[in-house]
């Protein structure tokens, strides 16, 4: 048994809630970096493809990426996840990376 990292679609905002990925319940583990200077983003999952986001916990508290830094979830129970944050919520354009690019997710597989 062994371990691959891939790079999946970036997180992008248009307003306070990113993108969504979808699909990702067969990876072991997701990283997500939050490269920008600032902000606090709250990971929010969706066990199905139209449902509800919630934000997701662990021991009874929200599961965030304060920028600038990463955080790593494992294992992966859900199929969908975006990022969450206040900047943005009044109708703004949203944060944006260091890059521009979008906050970068990579994601391991057991293969």
């Amino acid at each position: 048994m062994g371990y691959y990292t891939k790079d999946l679609p970036v997180f992008t905002f248009a307003s306070s809630v990113s993108n969504i990925l979808s699909g990702i319940d067969d990876c072991e583990g997701l990283t997500i970096y939050a490269n920008t200077s600032s902000g606090v983003f709250t990971v929010q999952i969706a066990e199905s493809t139209g449902g509800t986001f919630v934000d997701l916990q662990s021991a009874a508290a929200d599961v965030t990426v304060t920028a600038p830094n990463a955080v790593v979830i494992s294992p992966v129970p859900f199929r969908h996840a975006r990022l969450a944050s206040t900047y943005g919520s009044t109708g703004g354009a949203g944060p944006t990376s260091s890059t521009g690019a979008g906050f970068p997710v990579q994601a391991v597989f057991v293969v």
